[in-house]
C-alpha cells in the first residue's frame, strides 16, 4: 500500500495482514491529508499477539478473530502511530479527528492509537489509557 509496507501493517507475531474493508482507504486519506510521514508501530494483531501484549480483549487491532465480529468487523480497524513530539502529535490528532478517527492517547507513551470504529457502527470517541 502506498506509504505503508505489509511488514509495517502486518502482525508482528505471525505476519497476518487483514484490514477491514474501507480501512486502508481511510488510512491513506489520513496520511495524505497530514502530508507528513506516519510511522505505524502496531496495526494488525493476531489474537495470540494481542494477548501477549496484554491488549484489550475487544481490541480493534485484532484481525483474525475480531471481537466485534457481531458488528461486522472483518479485519483490523486500528493503528498506533509514533509521535515523537507534541507538535506532531497535535497535528495528527486534529487531522484524524476531522476525518472520523477515534483517538486514544497516554501522555507517557510516544504514540497515538487511531481507529475507525465508525466503519462498524460504533461512535467516534477519544480516550485516555
Amino acid at each position: 500500500m502506498k506509504y505503508f509496507s505489509d511488514t509495517e501493517l502486518g502482525c508482528k507475531h505471525c505476519g497476518l495482514l487483514r484490514l477491514h474493508p474501507g480501512f486502508a482507504d481511510a488510512l491513506l486519506e489520513l496520511r495524505e491529508s497530514l502530508a507528513e510521514p506516519m510511522t505505524v508501530t502496531s496495526a494488525c494483531r493476531c489474537a495470540v499477539h494481542n494477548a501477549d501484549l496484554k491488549g484489550h480483549e475487544r481490541s480493534l487491532h485484532v484481525c483474525d478473530t475480531p471481537a466485534h465480529a457481531d458488528k461486522g468487523q472483518q479485519g483490523a480497524l486500528a493503528v498506533d502511530v509514533a509521535t515523537l513530539d507534541g507538535a506532531y502529535r497535535g497535528r495528527l490528532f486534529v487531522a484524524a479527528w476531522k476525518r472520523g478517527w477515534s483517538i486514544g492517547w497516554n501522555s507517557r507513551l510516544k504514540f497515538l492509537h487511531l481507529d475507525r470504529r465508525d466503519l462498524i457502527g460504533l461512535p467516534q470517541t477519544t480516550f485516555d489509557y
